[in-house]
């Protein structure tokens, strides 16, 4: 018998490799059985020490859909309670948006947001969050291949990430919330000074841009929780929008006797307000097709207004100014869209409750006018059994007059952004 008539023992390496195969795929098949994922849910809550960790576990379970809001609820709770162990807290949060299925990164994005927007100041869980900024930087190669399903939810996981990063970098900036419908939110922006609200305008734009990513409607398989978290960011969108709407409006009104250097920055946020126009009609197309969103017209000014801003640049100093009438005629004709017509009706997807309006309540105390006050000293607590598996910031840096400036000491936190590319979810971005 010549020797390629005899068959080759296997070797030992080669009954590993396949051995390693067989197991790769029994572990997909579980990873994608909603009974196996239940069950380890289940498992991973009883083993919580308590309430909180409980909490945690089943607000970002493998279910789809939003997290369920009684264990949202819990957590605003413990949020707000000064005696919870805020540290061990997040931890079990940012392993959940660590994990490798979408549903639970997913949901775990979306617990984060639900914090942030109900959340009363007082609670402070901007500054607790902030010097772990990187914790969101989920990497724009997150790919969960359990599933087809699986796959297009990766590009939202990737997205979503990405705006939440953008909305804590324009938030330790502005120092406030723009993405929040409130009567601060108008009273800012009509006392704001110019250089100011421009200065902070432009630090919102990064998140609109981020917010423009996060599109499903023309994906294969939409994922019932990437249309979850596409709710919360729409809400954060069209305020943001309307933001940016007034302020540009707020800053017209001026603008024929502002100096010009400063009306040439005027000028300049006008024309990025145009690309936003154009670009957040995507936004509300999308709202439209998941969201049952009534369409929204975005008219824009006529060519004829910007042209005059323009002329006022070129004229000479010694020419005479534009008359009271001629300025109101003119910055009349940028339309401002009622914040009313931007908040239509979600359907049955319960996702969020409206939060309660916390103007005149002097129990809660504005986070944002407190920044530099010493902290107070907070109850003692049991030490966590494992340490946080993220970033401990140092103490805040004092300023000279002994105060304690929070944002101030959380620049180290911020490193640059290596996903900031136009398009830098092309090269992971699954085949629809």
């Amino acid at each position: 018998m010549s020797y390629g008539d005899q068959r080759r023992e296997p070797t030992f390496s080669g009954a590993m490799h396949k051995l390693s195969k067989e197991v790769t795929n029994v572990s997909k098949k579980l990873a994608s059985d909603d009974t196996y994922r239940t069950v380890k849910d289940k498992a991973q809550a009883a083993m919580a020490q308590d309430t909180v960790g409980k909490a945690v576990i089943k607000a970002t379970s493998h279910e789809h859909g939003p997290p369920k809001e009684k264990h949202v609820q819990t957590l605003l709770s413990a949020v707000k309670d000064p005696t919870t162990n805020m540290p061990e807290l997040l931890a079990g949060l940012f392993q959940r948006i660590h994990d490798k299925d979408a549903t639970v990164v997913l949901k775990g994005l979306m617990v984060f947001h639900r914090l942030f927007r109900d959340s009363p100041p007082s609670a402070r869980i901007y500054s607790k969050v902030l010097p772990n900024i990187n914790e969101f930087r989920i990497g724009s190669k997150f790919l969960d291949d359990s599933s087809h399903e699986s796959m297009q939810a990766s590009q939202m996981v990737r997205t979503y990430a990405l705006y939440m990063e953008e909305k804590l970098c324009a938030l330790r900036v502005t120092r406030f919330e723009y993405d929040k419908a409130s009567t601060e939110l108008t009273s800012r922006i009509n006392t704001l000074k110019p250089s100011d609200l421009m200065a902070d305008l432009k630090a919102v734009i990064p998140q609109l841009e981020a917010g423009y990513k996060c599109t499903i409607r023309e994906q294969s398989v939409i994922h019932p929780t990437a249309v979850a978290a596409f709710s919360l960011i729409f809400k954060d969108i069209r305020v943001l929008y309307q933001t940016l709407n007034k302020g540009v409006l707020s800053l017209l009104e001026n603008y024929f006797s502002t100096s010009k250097p400063e009306a040439s920055k005027i000028l300049s946020l006008y024309k990025e307000y145009l690309t936003q126009t154009r670009k957040v009609g995507g936004i509300f197309n999308d709202a439209k097709e998941l969201l049952g969103q009534s369409p929204i017209e975005l008219n824009t000014p006529p060519e004829s207004f910007q042209r005059s801003l323009e002329q006022y640049l070129e004229a000479d100093d010694d020419e005479p100014m534009p008359s009271r009438a001629q300025q109101e005629e003119a910055w009349q004709k940028v339309p401002v869209v009622p914040l009313e017509d931007l908040i239509g009706d979600f359907g049955d997807l319960d996702v969020e409750q409206q939060q309660k309006t916390t103007t005149g309540d002097p129990t809660l105390d504005d986070f944002f006018a407190t920044l530099d006050e010493p902290p107070k000293a907070a109850p003692k607590q049991a030490a966590p059994a494992a340490s946080p598996p993220f970033r401990t910031q140092s103490a805040p840096a004092a300023k000279s007059n002994g105060e304690i400036d929070v944002f101030g000491s959380l620049d180290s936190a911020f490193e640059p952004n290596p996903f900031a590319d136009p398009n830098p979810f092309a090269s992971a971005a699954p085949a629809g």
